[in-house]
């Protein structure tokens, strides 16, 4: 048994707003994945990265999704964690 994907893409193509669009779907894990995340499949290759579904209208909900990138404009907050335990103010004795 190996402990690496072997992926084997099929390519399929879906209408996406009236047009036609490829996208891959794996024979052996049963998922697509988005061309657009993940254009290495298109090729054959295994993407460093992308996004993976079990259906096609999840699939198709991500490529609609795709025209306002919702996770590129969402803002991270940086979270400031205060130590504990370590020295303690001298003052509140």
């Amino acid at each position: 048994m190996s402990s690496r994907w072997a992926s084997r893409w099929e390519l399929i193509k879906i209408t996406v707003n009236g047009r036609q669009e490829t996208v891959c779907y794996d024979q052996e894990t049963k998922l697509y994945l988005c061309p657009r995340c993940g254009p290495e499949c298109l090729k054959g290759g295994i993407p460093t990265s992308g996004s993976y579904f079990f259906n096609q209208q999840d699939l198709l909900n991500h490529l609609l999704a795709h025209r306002y990138e919702l996770w590129n404009k969402k803002k991270h907050k940086e979270v400031e964690v205060e130590e504990e335990g370590g020295e303690e103010d001298e003052d509140e004795e």
